[in-house]
């Protein structure tokens, strides 16, 4: 019903609340002297007037099923008309009940389930709380010396009530206990069960915080190590162009007697396709605008170690490996290894 109003229902997580077409109720006494109707007249009535409207969808609420009459046969009738609600007349039945023939229908049909109300034994009051599974017992006796009944009186009543029955409740007494303890061991499992659940998420999302951000990480690694090496092509390829420029233009010979004559012409054409020449120095600060003559004699050749002068780098040099058959020299001008010809350097 609360469910139906837009109420929020006090229960745990995934929990289904059943639809139901009708809810019939039998609560309260129904005796009455004009229609002579005994208080199990009463109730029975009801009961007939459920039984014939009720639907395998519907709520039926019981109170005290069977009371109002003889015990054995009261509780018979009421074990009858439960399992026949039961079968087909409401999709739930709750029935409250003193008789124990009516809570042990649990134990032959899989169709009913016990509860009971959690009873404080020092306060002598009800709690309120629902226990499942156990059987409730009556408290009779105890609320009744709890209320001022004289002390003869009560200790009358237990002995007449018996060993056996005092050894039921008894029994009943531990099951509800034993429940209660259940409960709470339930409870604080379930709640460090849902700590452990929520710590358990939080690691996951951790984890994958400190992954997307190691791979945001190599990401930006890779893309720096990247750019770096397209910088260091770039650079390698400008200085081996570079070097073929010069290796192009210190191979080729110049008479002594002849001076390079450029009109104005033929200069921008050259400027146009070898811009490296009309600079007057490179990156390196090596003056390679204007090549020398070279006054290299076959008969005195340099050796390795020796220092010579490298006409067209106008700067010094160390010789590093001689070749007179090809007329080639390797020098080493600060961090450039030159492979030259004779008529590139000077003695």
């Amino acid at each position: 019903m609360m469910a139906k109003s837009g109420l929020h229902v006090l229960s745990s997580e995934s929990v289904q609340i059943p639809w139901f077409d009708s809810i019939f109720a039998d609560i309260g006494d129904e005796q009455s002297l004009s229609q002579s109707l005994s208080t199990f007249s009463g109730h029975l009535k009801n009961v007939m007037d459920i039984r014939s409207q009720s639907t395998n969808q519907s709520l039926v609420l019981l109170d005290e099923v069977g009371a109002g009459t003889n015990p054995l046969e009261g509780a018979a009738l009421g074990m009858s008309l439960l399992e026949s609600f039961a079968d087909s007349g409401a999709l739930l039945t709750i029935a409250t009940t003193h008789y124990g023939e009516l809570k042990s229908l649990k134990y032959s049909n899989n169709a009913f389930e016990n509860a009971c109300m959690e009873f404080d034994e020092v306060n002598l009051n009800p709690t309120y709380k629902i226990i499942w599974g156990v059987p409730g017992r009556s408290n009779a006796i105890n609320i009744s010396e709890k209320l001022g009944l004289p002390s003869t009186v009560v200790s009358h009543a237990r002995e007449f009530y018996g060993a056996d029955s005092a050894e039921i409740n008894e029994v009943i007494c531990a099951m509800e206990k034993f429940k209660q303890m259940f409960q709470e061991s339930l409870y604080q499992t379930q709640h460090h069960l849902l700590f452990s659940r929520n710590l358990y998420e939080k690691l996951l999302l951790a984890r994958r915080k400190v992954m997307e951000h190691g791979t945001v990480q190599r990401y930006r690694k890779m893309k720096e190590i990247a750019e770096a090496a397209a910088m260091a092509r770039s650079a390698l390829h400008k200085k081996v162009l570079q070097l073929r420029t010069y290796k192009t233009q210190s191979s080729r010979p110049t008479r002594a007697n002849e001076k390079p004559l450029l009109n104005s012409e033929s200069k921008q054409s050259t400027e146009k396709t070898s811009p490296h020449l009309t600079a007057s120095r490179n990156s390196s600060g090596i003056d390679i605008g204007k090549p020398s003559v070279s006054v290299l004699k076959k008969d005195k050749l340099p050796e390795v170690g020796d220092r010579v002068h490298v006409s067209t780098l106008r700067r010094e040099a160390t010789v590093l490996r001689v070749d007179p058959a090809k007329e080639e020299i390797v020098v080493q001008a600060g961090n450039m290894k030159l492979k030259l010809k004779f008529t590139d350097i000077n003695a």
